[in-house]
């Protein structure tokens, strides 16, 4: 070696060891990059953290580019390399150009030869499948995307699956008819994964909870997927998905329910409804709708509804009732709120002081909160339950909004055929405009600024407060039932 590269080995040493020392790599600013990677004194993560630093503390992007380039070089099919790569793919802007280079990356670094070693780098992978699959997706390119898909493990498809065949079908970005030519393989792949073992993850997911979260997945792309079936026609088709539904999704969603329930009664299988609404009833996950049914079976059934309350109550599961009692004790609450006054749809007054001793059960909601409008079916079996017990009351009060929120929250209950909803709105506050006062007055009892929120009063007391929708209409109806009940049995 000559002389003169002696001394810039000789410098480099010293460099590297301040490196270690002390993170700085002031010293390799105007270093040479082909020195650098010929080094032996630099080890191959010291390289690669040079790369950062040229790139984002230097600035000296054409250095960076060029110790990039002869680290690629020096190991080709290198992690480094492969990661270099994903880099440059990632940070294409243009979408043709970002998928010509994710494609080439899979050339390039074939997902056969990374799979020998898998948890080296495993994100790159699940990265680019999910990159690649929204692109073929978004740009319709079906005819690579069914067979690029069939080769992903659950993990990836599923989230290819999740973010595009369900927002396709929640927002009608495509055609139902070619929905289902895409759809179709790709939730049989899924069927055909769960159990691939692709969510365990080392301090995340063990083998069981990794099972599990697939399994809650699957359920919710074979919800997707049966809707769209159902609003394709293919009802029998449909029917026949519900078996691969998990044990726990089985009857768990009443939404879902209630779509079971209206495909057997298009295919005319009247003897298969009630046992499916026994078994929902016993997780606790059914609408007004499959209640209305349920009624009228067991009228025709019995000559009337004699018996029909006692009847219900054996359905229910004791597990499920005792669950529900222990999260409502635990909720219950004891504090004075600040009494306050409020329009209601007719522009009258409704004033917080006047209810009393009266049992007040009270929804915090906005139009623009989906969980507060998927709850309101259980506040109707709520309403409908007391609808004739004075004692009880419900009120519906509008918050967090601008403008005329008071039109729109009376449209939309009025268009959607709510009973009884006895509906208020919030105060505006004079600093912001926007309608919170009320219900801002009362975040501090529980700390939180969510919605939907119930709560329960009395004696111009908080009794009870609770956030968020389960997904059950009648788990949300069990609740505050069991919350009024319980306030109704002091003394």
């Amino acid at each position: 070696m000559k002389k003169g590269l002696c001394a810039l080995s000789l410098g480099i040493f010293v460099a590297v060891s301040a490196v270690n020392a002390q993170n700085n790599f002031e010293q390799y600013k105007n270093a040479d990059p082909r020195e650098l990677v010929n080094s032996k004194d630099l080890t191959q993560q010291q390289l690669e953290r040079l790369v950062r630093y040229y790139s984002y503390d230097a600035k000296d992007a054409k250095r960076a580019a060029l110790l990039d380039s002869l680290l690629v070089q020096k190991e080709p099919k290198g992690p480094y390399a492969r990661m270099s790569a994903f880099q440059n793919a990632n940070q294409e802007r243009n979408s043709s150009v970002r998928q010509e280079k994710l494609e080439k990356l899979l050339r390039d670094f074939p997902k056969a030869e990374w799979n020998h070693n898998p948890k080296v780098q495993g994100f790159i992978y699940y990265s680019v499948d999910r990159g690649l699959g929204e692109l073929y997706f978004v740009n319709k390119q079906f005819d690579k995307l069914i067979p690029y898909a069939a080769g992903m493990d659950f993990k990836s498809e599923n989230e290819v699956y999740r973010w595009n065949v369900m927002r396709a079908y929640m927002f009608k970005m495509i055609g139902y008819d070619t929905l289902y030519q895409v759809a179709t393989p790709m939730i049989k792949d899924l069927i055909a994964k769960v159990k691939d073992g692709s969510y365990i993850e080392e301090g995340v997911f063990d083998a069981a909870k990794a099972q599990e979260n697939a399994n809650e997945q699957l359920d919710n792309e074979l919800n997707i997927y049966i809707q769209l079936l159902n609003s394709l026609g293919k009802y029998e088709e449909a029917k026949g998905y519900f078996a691969y539904l998990s044990p726990k999704g089985q009857y768990g969603k009443a939404e879902l329910n209630e779509l079971h329930m209206s495909l057997l009664e298009k295919l005319n299988e009247k003897e298969a409804i009630q046992p499916l609404l026994e078994k929902s009833i016993n997780v606790n996950a059914v609408t007004p709708v499959m209640f209305d049914k349920l009624k009228k079976i067991y009228a025709a059934k019995h000559a009337g509804m004699n018996g029909y309350d006692a009847y219900v109550t054996s359905l229910q599961s004791k597990e499920g009732q005792e669950k529900l009692k222990a999260h409502v004790k635990e909720h219950m609450a004891n504090w004075e709120y600040q009494p306050f006054a409020l329009e209601n749809a007719n522009g009258e007054l409704v004033r917080s002081s006047e209810w009393g001793d009266k049992i007040v059960v009270v929804d915090f909601w906005a139009t623009w909160c989906k969980p507060c409008i998927e709850a309101f079916p259980g506040m109707q079996l709520l309403i409908d339950k007391y609808a004739k017990d004075s004692s009880v009351g419900v009120y519906f009060i509008g918050t967090m909004q601008f403008g005329d929120y008071k039109t729109k929250s009376v449209d939309y209950v009025k268009s959607k055929g709510y009973r009884g909803f006895n509906l208020l709105h919030d105060a505006v506050n004079k600093k912001t405009g926007e309608q919170d006062v009320v219900y801002k007055s009362f975040m501090p009892y529980f700390k939180a600024s969510g919605i939907p929120r119930k709560v329960v009063l009395k004696d111009g007391v908080m009794r009870y407060t609770s956030e968020g929708y389960s997904g059950s209409p009648s788990l949300l109806a069990d609740e505050l039932s069991y919350v009024i009940e319980l306030l109704k049995a002091e003394k």
